[in-house]
């Protein structure tokens, strides 16, 4: 539904689904993209919303297609992670008023990682990294609160986890 503004209204529309990839190389690092938020970088999983007749998982490929030029065999369903905007007025790196349902999926890479070049990037996008899993602290990953499962994934497999409204 339109809002009075001429925007989309996140409210009346339901949640935003969104499918992001967990992509590790060989030397246990994960690949971030990273965006220019108002006055710092972030860094996130890439992905992005599943478009109308896609799946999450087509919509993994799509989407790392799109924001890293790279090819990823899609895995395991690890997470379902939820955001609900209202519970995070004021925090300055939760800019979002849309609630979003986001499927997070380990991917694995078709092609040498050296090929990475976004096709079509998002607009705040300014890098990708490969970034040491075992030292995720020393970035801003978005969610807050996902280092800590990123970090387990070091130790071995896990089964889907459902993560709920992470700070």
């Amino acid at each position: 539904m339109v809002n009075d503004t001429g925007e989309q209204d996140p409210h009346h529309d339901g949640p935003r689904v969104s499918a992001r990839a967990v992509i590790l190389d060989q030397d246990e690092r994960l690949l971030v993209v990273r965006q220019r938020a108002v006055d710092r970088d972030v860094h996130v999983l890439p992905g992005g919303r599943v478009e109308i007749g896609e799946t999450a998982a087509e919509a993994v490929r799509r989407e790392v297609w799109e924001e890293t030029g790279l090819r990823v065999t899609v895995g395991d369903l690890l997470w379902v992670r939820e955001f609900l905007p209202e519970r995070h007025l004021g925090h300055p790196l939760h800019t979002t008023a849309m609630q979003q349902l986001q499927l997070v999926f380990h991917a694995h890479l078709q092609a040498d990682p050296a090929s990475a070049e976004p096709r079509r990037p998002d607009r705040s996008q300014t890098a990708l990294v490969w970034h040491p899993l075992a030292d995720l602290d020393s970035l801003t990953l978005l969610p807050l609160g996902l280092n800590g499962y990123l970090a387990a994934l070091a130790a071995g497999p896990t089964s889907p986890m459902y993560l709920g409204d992470l700070a």
